[in-house]
């Protein structure tokens, strides 16, 4: 049961992190609706409830959530793209559908999120389904999606609640599922189902109705195969995020075990900081594209909302339950020697080895890549300038490092 706690836990923050990034997309598109704001946590919650309700067993449910946590996961890139089209929902139906598939339980993953647009009338549904290729699991994410986008991001008055269950009473059949709307009405009649969907706490609310009264250590060490598939897949998430980053995330990963072999580091330690340098930009899911693909410098304004990003990095790690030192090694790669960097503005002393090398990787990566303001520069023009930040911004030694092994 504790791993499936920390299973749902750590899919949780990744979670949060696609939401960052959703945001984002609509604000530029305009389109009205409720994608991010913590969408895929609640979803993820109604559906659970509704699971629940149904009678799906512990694991089913599990299954559940998570499916419910990454339902739009194929979403963030395309919204530019369609620009509010309908191919969007269909577009990002079989994205996430084959994304999922490495993850654990991957075939009900993506049964669940391919068709997590259906409804009981195939002319509203996103790939025009029958009802007897929908399995149980869409047909409960296709209502808890669907009711999430019209619950209000604030604490509901019993008369929005009435209107809810009228609309669903009314479009049952068409737009929802009987069986899943009948389930709904049971649920809604609880006033503890409204009030989480506003409470901060949710996971933890979530995981007491899955789990018991579970208090999961804060951090857990790495353990390989899910999580490198994990890892692996919001790197490239991050590096869609823009045009000029296709294969940064991977890049640094690669730079910094690359600097870490240079240093003897082995086996265990060389994993986990791969794994740190593909996820060292989580946080830039926060940033508005506009500003990543700006091809002039940043104002004032735009530099302050670039600099959060490895605030938000740090957090979302935390929150996933990564081991600290890998946190630190990831979030920590915009800190300097001499106090001036960000996010934590930290000092010499505050900075391990993994976080100094880490900080090489990204700058040497970053300069060996295309940027909308400028080509890319050859590897000895990036060590060259790499070099004028000795003893300041970065490691004299750890740089000498870099020229020998790079």
């Amino acid at each position: 049961m504790v791993e499936d706690a920390f299973y749902i836990r750590r899919m949780w923050s990744f979670s949060h992190a696609l939401d960052l990034g959703l945001v984002d997309e609509e604000v530029e598109r305009d389109l009205q609706i409720s994608v991010g704001e913590r969408h895929g946590e609640r979803v993820a919650y109604i559906a659970m409830r509704l699971g629940r309700s149904l009678g799906l067993n512990k694991k089913a449910l599990v299954h559940l959530t998570v499916a419910g946590l990454l339902h739009d996961i194929g979403a963030l890139g395309f919204f530019r793209e369609y620009e509010g089209d309908r191919r969007l929902l269909q577009r990002h139906c079989f994205v996430g559908a084959s994304i999922v598939q490495r993850f654990p339980a991957g075939d009900i993953l993506a049964q669940a999120i391919k068709y997590h647009h259906e409804t009981p009338d195939p002319a509203h549904g996103a790939l025009h389904a029958s009802e007897a290729e929908v399995p149980l699991m869409a047909r409960i994410l296709s209502f808890a999606d669907q009711v999430d986008l019209l619950i209000k991001r604030r604490l509901t008055s019993r008369k929005d609640r009435e209107e809810i269950i009228d609309w669903v009473s009314s479009n049952t059949g068409t737009l929802f599922y009987s069986e899943v709307a009948a389930a709904f009405k049971q649920v809604a009649q609880k006033e503890a189902f409204w009030l989480d969907l506003d409470q901060p706490d949710l996971l933890q609310i979530a995981l007491e109705l899955l789990c018991g009264k579970w208090h999961l250590p804060s951090t857990r060490d790495l353990k390989s195969g899910f999580t490198d598939d994990l890892a692996a897949t919001f790197a490239d998430l991050i590096d869609q995020k823009s045009k000029f980053t296709a294969r940064h995330s991977r890049s640094v990963a690669e730079t910094v075990q690359h600097l870490a072999e240079g240093l003897g580091w082995q086996d265990e330690r060389l994993h986990e900081i791969y794994t740190a340098g593909l996820l060292h930009d989580l946080g830039k899911l926060s940033i508005p594209r506009k500003i990543l693909d700006k091809p002039g410098p940043l104002d004032s304004m735009e530099i302050k909302i670039i600099r959060t990003h490895t605030y938000y990095t740090h957090r979302l790690l935390t929150q996933a339950g990564f081991p600290t030192r890998m946190v630190e090694w990831a979030a920590h790669h915009h800190e300097r020697l001499d106090g001036k960097g960000y996010p934590f503005a930290l000092g010499e002393n505050e900075l391990d080895e993994g976080s100094r090398v880490m900080a090489i990787a990204d700058i040497f990566a970053a300069l060996t890549e295309d940027r909308p303001y400028r080509k890319a520069m050859s590897q000895g023009e990036a060590l060259a300038l790499i070099q004028r930040g000795a003893g300041t911004m970065l490691d004299p030694g750890l740089i000498d490092v870099a020229k020998r092994v790079l």
